[in-house]
């Protein structure tokens, strides 16, 4: 049984958010009785942040959720050294390691690293007028677009997964001659002041799993829960957009 339990453990952003929440309230409950001060407990709280960071970095599979779980880390390592260390921290004076960051991308690419399909980077451009690709018949795909727009169509009869990533750019991806070879198929997003719209057949079912920050994410697609094709769509959209449409 024990060995069971600890199987089955996973360190999730829910069960660290859980635990802030009980910590949090066992500090006010102990503040409250004059056991100790609050707050000699609650300025360490941004690191709850960085643990939540790791924690989705870890867990997510894809290169969505593991770019957001290192903005989360970012942001409260920033924090923690404010709160706790009493030193000031300008994040925007460290923006330039977002180009290390993209450039190791890169380099990763290069040297055969975690790409799938024929998935492609591409910077600079015009986000309004995408690079069109003739249709693929590949089973995955990754994008990843920066100041820039990428539009692909996927006319593969076992597609199984995507990647899309879009920085201040948009992605526009076709899956109207597509089919799955399992009847589910799973996407990954990360909108960061970008888009990424989705077109599927109508006879798919899509479940939209993408949490927005400051941003949305519409499905206005037509496919019912009796579909025999089904798309999970997750991520995020920080200040952008998602769209799923028929």
């Amino acid at each position: 049984m024990a060995q069971q339990m600890s199987s089955s453990f996973r360190m999730t952003p829910q069960l660290i958010l859980g635990l802030m929440i009980v910590v949090f309230g066992l500090a006010l409950t102990a503040d409250n009785i004059g056991w100790m001060e609050a707050g000699d407990i609650l300025r360490y709280w941004p690191l709850a942040l960085v643990a939540l960071g790791v924690a989705k970095l870890f867990q997510s599979d894809s290169r969505s959720g593991q770019i957001f779980g290192g903005l989360i880390i970012l942001l409260g390592a920033s924090l923690t050294a404010d709160s706790v260390f009493r030193v000031r921290v300008h994040i925007w004076e460290w923006w330039p390691l977002a180009i290390v960051a993209f450039g190791l991308l890169i380099m990763t690419r290069a040297f055969g690293g975690p790409t799938v399909g024929r998935g492609g980077v591409r910077f600079g451009g015009d986000p309004g007028v995408p690079d069109s690709v003739p249709p693929s018949g590949d089973a995955e795909i990754s994008e990843f677009a920066m100041w820039s727009g990428i539009q692909r169509r996927i006319a593969s009869p076992v597609f199984r997964r995507g990647d899309l990533t879009a920085i201040m750019g948009g992605i526009e991806v076709d899956l109207r001659q597509a089919a799955t070879a399992t009847g589910e198929a799973t996407i990954d997003v990360f909108a960061l002041w970008g888009g990424i719209e989705i077109t599927v057949p109508p006879d798919w079912n899509v479940s939209n799993r993408v949490t927005p920050i400051m941003g949305g994410a519409e499905d206005a697609s037509t496919g019912t829960q009796a579909a025999r094709h089904r798309l999970i769509v997750r991520g995020f959209a920080i200040m952008g957009g998602i769209e799923i449409k028929t």
